[in-house]
């Protein structure tokens, strides 16, 4: 029988993969499947996973013959699963030897339907050095189970955002801390019109309808910042992306009050970052063409209103001018400190 099924999107990370394939291949559970979605990957990624695919019975390789995006691969891998649970990892990411043991574990014990760890963030310089690693706080003891009421009064809302403004994340909306009970999982499909925040938007579908979920409590999956990552360069589906997702989960939590209050904070942590991502690395825009759409977004009516209520000095200086700047519209400044001066500290 097998326990569990990993669904793994491989685009571009002809450079990572064999460290995520030997981590998956390592697992300590070893009623598993490895499901590989090569996204038609330009570089030498589906050469690698066929070797692999040859090597151990247990691995399954998907190959698109066009790009279709993460959601597309994610979606197939789902489709194809024959587990009874389905978790997730990255092409340029890896996992510690015991994460799909232990989380299947909790998962029985707690009969739960979705089941969640903590995440490092390792950053790694230019050479693939890691210069800096982050255990990131779960805020949930081991064991801790949230029934239908919980995931919805306290489990979503700390994934939505904190209980206000703040440069500290929420609990991350990422897809491969979590394993889901597949009944549940196949019920669902990633959006492929969200390039960004899809994560959390699935996430979120599969706790409303699950009876149960648990924590714990140890950092198993490894969460790779690297000079390619997307998390910190232009984005043309930014805000876009983010529009779609808030939108899409406030349709979903409408009946539920403090879900509702913390996306009005999720949607100003987001707007900021549509700005910056106007002054990230790759932008294709000139200084003064930044600062021109930087002020059409946030002369945007529902922008505006986002940051009415908003009292920036109540918080870090940073932070406050970040809030400041938003709601009174100073494009201009917003940009001169994204692009010379937020990013460089």
């Amino acid at each position: 029988m097998i326990r569990v099924s990993v669904v793994v999107p491989v685009y571009s990370c002809e450079a990572f993969l064999p460290d995520c394939i030997a981590s998956l291949r390592a697992q300590t559970l070893r009623d598993l499947e490895l499901i590989f979605v090569c996204d038609a990957s330009p570089d030498g990624s589906l050469t690698i996973l066929r070797q692999a695919e040859r090597e151990d019975a247990r691995i399954r390789v998907i190959a698109f013959g066009e790009n279709r995006g993460v959601s597309a691969a994610r979606n197939a891998g789902i489709e194809a699963a024959r587990g009874e649970y389905i978790g997730f990892c990255d092409g340029d990411d890896w996992v510690e030897p015991q994460m799909f043991e232990r989380l299947y574990a909790l998962a029985q014990e707690k009969q739960a339907d979705a089941v969640f760890c903590r995440v490092f963030k390792d950053r790694e310089d230019e050479k693939g050095v890691v210069t800096r690693r982050e255990n990131v706080p779960l805020g949930f003891e081991t064991g801790t189970r949230f029934d239908r009421a919980a995931i919805r009064e306290t489990l979503i809302p700390a994934m939505l955002s904190r209980e206000t403004d703040s440069d500290e994340l929420p609990l991350s909306g990422y897809t491969p801390r979590n394993l889901f009970r597949a009944s549940l999982a196949k019920g669902h499909r990633f959006r492929e019109d969200i390039r960004y925040a899809e994560d959390l938007l699935f996430i979120v579908e599969c706790m409303l309808e699950a009876d149960a979920a648990a924590a714990l409590d140890e950092a198993l999956y490894h969460y790779r910042f690297h000079a390619g990552s997307v998390t910190k360069r232009y984005s043309p589906y930014v805000p876009d992306s983010y529009d779609r997702s808030n939108d899409a989960l406030e349709a979903l939590l409408d009946d539920f009050p403090e879900c509702m209050r913390r996306m009005t904070v999720r949607r100003r942590k987001m707007a900021v970052t549509s700005v910056r991502n106007l002054c990230y690395p790759g932008t294709p825009y000139g200084f003064f063409e930044r600062v021109r759409r930087a002020r059409q977004y946030m002369k945007r009516e529902d922008v505006r209103a986002w940051f009415a209520p908003v009292r920036p000095f109540q918080f870090n200086k940073a932070l406050a001018a970040r809030l400041f700047l938003m709601k009174h519209r100073m494009a201009l400044t917003m940009c001169l400190l994204f692009s010379y001066v937020f990013d460089r500290v």
